[in-house]
């Protein structure tokens, strides 16, 4: 017995790891600005320690990606059998990054992969940079900007980008990118898929990959019941579904795997209609449309002359509803929608000669979606009809929710780039005498700003809270219901909850927005009372019945309960 136990502590002590002392450097492709990306060096190093990470106050480093370092550090040790115990790790970003401060989840597969590099001894190639955030199992999450990267990396001589899983159009932007550089994207799902390509001899080359496949809805996705709000805006979001299936059957798409691709995401739209989701379903429909209108150039040329036309054809085309207290919470949404379309189409005609053709297709594209929209929401406000307001009575009231703004960006050490973007649009609806659309900017900016800010260990506790409230307003309700999809397709793909916190704040601010512009008006119409317009009862309840009519496709409960909410027997 005395042998047997000398012989097993021999084969412990001969097994326990030992720390090495290691080196490993590896280039991350990051965004840098809203249209703009670069590369940097993420230099790892490890060496015997007590199981601290360190990373360096050069540049500045934001609390994501400080959590992004410490689940790829502990990713790499275990999935190399290796005691972090036992070691120090220390992590260097190496390049121009000015004042910014680097913050993010998209450099943590690259993380995770240099960690392992040099706890195993592996060499890295330096012809290939990685973009992808690390999750747990070991899979690689998506992330956002993978375009202005893959820009970067070409223009920098890199052969490879390593990236999660592309959109549709991000494969055919890349693709147009790779006709100019000796530059190709490799799509991977797991860390071990990107280890084999970085990990690789310099001798082994490889092809584009792209291979797309639809994602199945949450596994728990609870039923939400319409009210009058929703069920008219559900009218919209049926409209873009249905625009966008009408989109894919033009295009005649002959490669198997994105016509599977394309059919099974429209079947997912309209299950989320069914079940109460109408703005995921219209969103994602709105994003996949651009993706259709890529499939379609595949035997033709771009016409980005005559895409500006059209983009401005249609912007010109609009025509704005007369706003009154029942319609324009609608009207004032289809304000936004075109000035985020002039705004667009502004943009991109400025900095058109910097980019390719498919880059300035896609921002075009979003402007010619964002105009139909307006289009289908001036539609609504005009049949809701009502008696006319003046709408500079908000402009007191908007121009104090922008200076709110102002002011948080001011106070801010960095500025969301999307929020400021939003700002900018709310001062162009402001200047024009769109007052309600302007409020509603501010408040985004608002949300979106205090959202970047806030760390991970607050946003479950938060939203937590946030869920158990109501929200009373139009677009409160609407984004809302966006908020649960993603909160409950994060807890269910176990991903971070900060885009599901950001749309849920904002939620809470639409419906804080919406009473004051309630409260604004109602001090006029005490002052000078207005005899509300109503439809005679027969006229009300065809209309109602119209709704239903098209509520039939998202299920009978639904529109049962619309008409019961509505005050029509049934």
């Amino acid at each position: 017995m005395r042998t047997l136990a000398i012989f097993l502590l021999l084969i412990s002590l001969s097994s326990s790891f030992i720390c090495p002392t290691a080196q490993r450097t590896i280039y991350v492709a990051a965004v840098t600005g809203e249209s703009s990306g670069g590369l940097f060096q993420l230099e790892v190093k490890i060496r015997p320690g007590s199981g601290l990470v360190y990373t360096g106050v050069i540049p500045r480093t934001g609390y994501t990606t400080q959590e992004s370092e410490l689940a790829a550090v502990q990713y790499a040790f275990a999935s190399a059998g290796a005691d972090l115990k036992s070691c120090d790790v220390f992590f260097t970003l190496k390049g121009n990054f000015g004042q910014n401060t680097v913050d993010g989840p998209s450099a943590g597969a690259a993380m995770a992969i240099a960690t392992k590099a040099a706890l195993t001894n592996k060499t890295i190639r330096q012809d290939v940079a990685v973009t992808g955030t690390i999750l747990p199992s070991g899979r690689i999450g998506e992330v956002g900007g993978v375009i202005e990267k893959a820009i970067a990396s070409a223009e920098s001589n890199i052969r490879y980008l390593v990236v999660p899983k592309l959109k549709v159009y991000e494969a055919f932007l890349i693709s147009s990118i790779s006709q100019k550089y000796n530059f190709a994207a490799l799509e991977v799902e797991t860390i071990q898929q990107a280890e084999e390509i970085v990990f690789s001899d310099y001798s082994q080359n490889f092809s584009f990959r792209f291979a797309p496949q639809s994602k199945p809805l949450p596994a728990i996705l609870p039923e939400r019941l319409h009210d009058a709000d929703t069920a008219r805006f559900s009218l919209v979001a049926k409209k873009v579904v249905d625009r966008l299936e009408a989109s894919v059957l033009y295009a005649n798409v002959k490669d198997p795997a994105l016509a599977k691709y394309f059919s099974d995401e429209i079947s997912k739209y309209r299950k989320l209609l069914s079940l109460g989701y109408p703005f995921s379903a219209a969103n994602s429909a709105f994003l996949l449309s651009v993706d259709v209108e890529y499939a379609k150039l595949s035997d033709r040329q771009l016409d980005i002359n005559g895409s500006f036309e059209s983009v401005q054809e249609c912007i010109n085309f609009l025509d704005a509803p007369q706003k009154t207290m029942q319609n324009l919470h609608w009207a004032a949404a289809s304000d936004l929608r075109k000035i985020w379309a002039q705004k667009k189409l502004n943009e991109t005609a400025a900095m058109r000669n910097g980019y390719g053709g498919y880059v300035i297709l896609r921002d075009l594209l979003f402007a010619h979606n964002w105009c139909s929209v307006s289009s289908e929401l001036a539609g609504q406000a005009k049949e809701i009809g009502g008696e006319p307001i003046n709408e500079s009575i908000l402009a007191d009231l908007a121009s104090k929710k922008l200076a709110q703004a102002n002011m948080l960006f001011s106070s801010s050490s960095r500025s969301d780039a999307d929020a400021l973007w939003h700002y900018e649009a709310g001062l162009l609806a402001n200047k024009s005498g769109l007052y309600t659309a302007a409020i509603y900017e501010a408040a985004y900016a608002i949300s979106m700003q205090e959202s970047a800010l806030a760390q991970p260990e607050e946003i479950e506790e938060e939203i937590q809270k946030m869920l158990q409230e109501n929200r009373t307003s139009l677009w409160g309700k609407v984004y809302f219901g966006q908020a649960l999809y993603l909160y409950f397709d994060a807890k269910d793909k176990n991903l971070s909850l900060q885009d599901a916190y950001r749309v849920m704040r904002y939620s809470v601010e639409l419906d804080d927005a919406a009473q004051q512009i309630q409260n604004e008006l109602q001090k006029v119409q005490q002052e000078q009372p207005v005899v509300q317009k109503r439809l005679p009862p027969q006229q009300k309840e065809e209309s109602l019945f119209v709704i239903a009519f098209y509520l039939g496709s998202l299920g009978a409960v639904s529109a049962v309960a619309v008409l019961r909410v509505l005050g029509v027997r049934i």
